[in-house]
C-alpha cells in the first residue's frame, strides 16, 4: 500500500511538471 501511494505521488508530481507524457508513465510504473 505504501509503495502504491508513493508511486501515485510521483505520477502526480510528474503530471504537474508536464513530464508524464514526455518520459512515458507506463515505463516508470512497470519498474
Amino acid at each position: 500500500a505504501a509503495m502504491k501511494g508513493f508511486t501515485q505521488k510521483i505520477v502526480e508530481m510528474m503530471k504537474a511538471e508536464g513530464l508524464f507524457e514526455t518520459q512515458g508513465g507506463p515505463i516508470i510504473l512497470s519498474q
